[in-house]
């Protein structure tokens, strides 16, 4: 289950990605780095979050994945789970029962 959610989101954005759109720039790189010092406890998972966040990135699906990663910020970072690895939110969401919504808005993104 939890791995078909990530393979569902990676599908939507790279089709969000498909659609002639150029590379991130700016904000959802900045995002990411939030992202991963937010999350991540150490230089290592600090690198690891930041380059699985980076492949999610799709210029059509900015909002989407703001409200997803503030979601993983609020609800899972900091509450004493290690978060090694960008999957290890989705994984630990699916666990937790949280985001459901944003997850579900991100695999839905065109």
């Amino acid at each position: 289950m939890q791995m078909r959610w990530i393979v569902a989101a990676l599908l939507a954005c790279a089709a969000c990605k498909s659609k002639g759109d150029a590379g991130t720039a700016g904000k959802p790189d900045s995002r990411c780095e939030e992202l991963a010092k937010t999350c991540g406890d150490n230089g290592k998972h600090v690198d690891k979050l930041l380059e699985g966040c980076k492949q999610m990135a799709a210029p059509n699906c900015e909002s989407k994945l703001d409200a997803l990663y503030t979601c993983y910020e609020k609800q899972l970072c900091g509450k004493g789970d290690r978060i090694w690895a960008f999957d290890d939110l989705g994984v630990l969401a699916d666990r937790k029962k949280v985001c459901a919504d944003e997850r579900n808005a991100v695999a839905a993104c065109k």
